[in-house]
């Protein structure tokens, strides 16, 4: 039996069916600038790298031989759906070359998430009963699991899945919830990770305590990097943080860099009326430089730094605040592919740098990492831990 289903656990997945072999195969030290040279940062998203590894033998050549055609992945959705294994697990795969399905099991194609995300499904799971997937991959949440295991037209799909002996996954409640009443349910296997980065590091140390739940703010255009948005919103509103997600583009709803669509909670304008204790920008190369376009964005990061606010970003996110004169003097961590264009101090090994009211993120596999370290500087290690150990995510006792 498994361990209560609240207790989310991305690196929990189970696949089930191993793939025919004939088939194609898919696939510190601070330094002054310049030059660079970043170590990279591996991925330690582990039930999607577990997909993926699975898929391993057939993504590289659908991407390279037309003959070979993409690996179809079924993703289904519901009302209280955990959003960051169902985020993670679509953008990694599509990252790999496959063919992401988001289907919702809900009247609607727009679902409000476990942590009260809003995602928006590419169809509904009538649309997907006749057609053959390499993998269906059921994310967790409650009680988006109950509503994927009352899910009849889910049930035949995957049910079919298993008896023609084609790949299935569940993660955390799924597997219990969904996968045990369908007569589907296996021994669970935990993906191991292997942590070779420094976790974080603080320079010009400053109290981020607050005698109230803070403030954070979250802008968010088209070709922002969707899992960097789900793994914040969902990681930083677990440890009670009060998070607004708001659009820089006439509506509500941007289309990701994975071509996943996220509804914001404001736009920008109606965001910019109240005060942040924090802002974070996501990255994704173009999303970033639809962030960087947005006049409002640019004088509610102004007024962040002249009051001594904190602010921060992850990955193509730090052009945006080196374009605004925000890294000046400023000590950070950021992606090889970034790392070249700044101008500040670059620490090679730590995913996340903390340079007084700064807070910089080395990339999309470090977000976790990131998050947890905002829980930290606001509420204390303790905070910090109960949430990574809600998400079975590994974190220092001390």
């Amino acid at each position: 039996m498994l361990s209560p289903w609240h207790t989310i656990a991305p690196a929990a997945m189970e696949l089930r069916s191993p793939l025919n072999s004939k088939n194609c195969s898919l696939y510190s030290t601070i330094r002054s600038p310049p030059p660079r040279s970043l170590a990279r940062a591996p991925s330690k998203l582990s039930a999607a790298a577990a997909a993926v590894s699975s898929l391993s033998d057939t993504a590289a050549a659908a991407i390279s031989s037309p003959s070979c055609p993409k690996k179809k992945v079924l993703v289904p959705v519901a009302m209280g759906t955990e959003e960051m294994e169902a985020v993670i697990i679509a953008g990694v795969l599509r990252r790999a070359g496959a063919d992401v399905t988001l289907a919702s099991v809900e009247d609607g194609l727009e679902v409000e998430a476990s942590c009260g995300s809003r995602i928006v499904a590419d169809t509904h799971i009538a649309s997907c009963a006749d057609q053959v997937f390499d993998l269906v991959a059921l994310p967790g949440g409650m009680p988006g699991s109950v509503r994927l295991r009352d899910s009849d037209i889910l049930q035949r799909i995957t049910v079919r899945q298993a008896e023609e002996k084609r790949l299935y996954g569940a993660i955390c409640a799924a597997p219990a919830v969904v996968l045990m009443p369908w007569g589907l349910h296996r021994r669970k296997k935990m993906a191991q990770t292997h942590d070779d980065l420094e976790r974080s590091a603080e320079v010009n140390e400053l109290e981020w305590s607050f005698d109230r739940n803070p403030e954070v703010l979250i802008p968010i255009a088209n070709g922002s990097e969707e899992m960097e948005i789900i793994i914040l919103v969902d990681i930083l509103r677990r440890a009670k943080i009060n998070v607004v997600l708001a659009s820089v583009e006439k509506s509500l709803t941007i289309l990701g860099s994975q071509r996943m669509k996220i509804v914001a909670d404001k736009s920008i304008t109606s965001a910019s009326d109240s005060i942040y204790d924090l802002i974070v920008l996501p990255g994704g190369p173009a999303g970033a430089e639809r962030l960087h376009r947005s006049r409002i964005l640019k004088k509610l990061l102004n007024l962040q730094m002249q009051a001594g606010r904190m602010y921060g970003g992850v990955c193509s996110a730090l052009k945006v605040l080196q374009q605004q004169g925000l890294l000046e003097d400023k000590t950070v961590t950021a992606h090889h592919a970034v790392a070249s264009e700044l101008t500040c101090q670059v620490i090679d090994q730590p995913k996340v740098v903390i340079d007084g009211n700064l807070i910089t993120g080395k990339g999309l596999g470090t977000v976790v990492d990131f998050a947890l370290a905002i829980i930290r500087k606001f509420f204390g290690h303790g905070r910090a831990k109960a949430v990574a150990n809600g998400i079975v995510f590994e974190y220092p006792k001390s």
